[in-house]
């Protein structure tokens, strides 16, 4: 599910999700629950800063792929009578779009259709029909309608979506990228999802990847695969295979492919983790001295690293090599998973 409309991330929430990445889950906990006390003490119940304080975290818990919890913190900001300030009004929408994000994350997909309909209108409404915010309100809707196997009225609301958010010059245009390309997989259509991004600025070709990452390991797990090889591809015709997003883009291609269990092609998993490790590796380890490296994965998941060696390596060789060899797994599992 793609989660669109939210304001840019307050401290406390930007502290929690470098907390959560580096593998701090009680920490970054604490951080956004620590600042939504202060929020209570300071402004009182039902005031907007408690508010945000719980879509905060509420975007955290989406971030650690807690949806029912994330869903009922985005309700909980979402209530009581409708602000009459123009920025609470925006921040209300925000929240109302976690929530419809947030239930079909945690596949209540009729209840989660019926929030993100209020969302299009309440959108269209404050925003105007054809704002950036009316046309980005239609891509949780696609997604939603993707998991119901609603293909043509999500290709539609994609498609509108897309259309209009590229032809508006919108930023908000890379969080449809994601939904778009699996829209298209759906369809069966061979058309390069990510052609468009070719000549747009970085920023918004880094801002479209990260979005339509969040995609691994969620929805169908053939056609995200198919998405996450075309974008590995554009990625690393763009940038080439040293880049973060390119490293980013094999990384979400192993884990979606952990994540989605029986489904799951180990070939593509088995490719995408020895490329991910050989590209850390081969830069760091002495030229010449690594030869090849096979990977297998023991029964309960740990990947198991065999690397081959063109000549014997002194002690201290052998040491750097059992440290590189760590790193770059660790470097992998590090890198953005598909729950965000």
């Amino acid at each position: 599910m793609t989660l669109v409309g939210q304001p840019p991330p307050s401290e406390p929430l930007e502290l929690a999700l470098e907390l959560f990445a580096r593998g701090e889950i009680a920490a970054a906990e604490a951080t956004v629950k620590k600042a939504a006390l202060a929020a209570k003490g300071q402004h009182g119940s039902g005031s907007p800063p408690l508010a945000r304080a719980y879509a905060d975290m509420a975007r955290l818990h989406f971030r650690m792929g807690l949806y029912e919890r994330a869903a009922l913190e985005f309700q909980h900001a979402a209530k009581g009578p409708l602000p009459t300030e123009p920025e609470e009004r925006q921040d209300r929408l925000a929240f109302l779009f976690g929530y419809g994000a947030a239930l079909g994350a945690d596949n209540q997909l009729a209840e989660a259709e019926k929030v993100l309909r209020q969302c299009l209108a309440f959108a269209r409404s404050l925003n105007g029909v054809q704002s950036a915010s009316a046309h980005v309100a239609l891509v949780p809707l696609a997604d939603v309608l993707l998991k119901a196997d609603r293909i043509a009225e999500a290709a539609k609301f994609a498609h509108q979506a897309y259309d209009g958010l590229w032809k508006l010059g919108d930023p908000l245009f890379t969080s449809c990228v994601g939904t778009r390309a699996e829209v298209l997989k759906a369809l069966g259509k061979a058309d390069d999802p990510f052609a468009d991004l070719a000549d747009l600025p970085d920023e918004m070709v880094t801002a479209a990847v990260a979005t339509t990452l969040t995609r691994a390991g969620n929805g169908d797990a053939s056609r995200v695969r198919a998405v996450l090889a075309d974008l590995l591809g554009f990625v690393d015709g763009k940038y080439g295979n040293d880049h973060a997003l390119t490293s980013d883009t094999i990384a979400a291609i192993a884990h979606h492919e952990v994540a989605v269990g029986d489904e799951a092609d180990e070939k593509v998993r088995k490719t995408a983790v020895r490329r991910a490790v050989w590209s850390y590796v081969i830069r760091r380890l002495p030229g010449g001295l690594l030869a090849n490296l096979d990977v297998g994965f023991e029964e309960e998941g740990t990947i198991h690293l065999a690397p081959h060696l063109t000549r014997e390596p002194s002690q201290p060789e052998l040491e750097q090599i059992e440290k590189v060899l760590t790193e770059a797994v660790d470097d992998l599992y590090s890198r953005p998973m598909a729950i965000a």
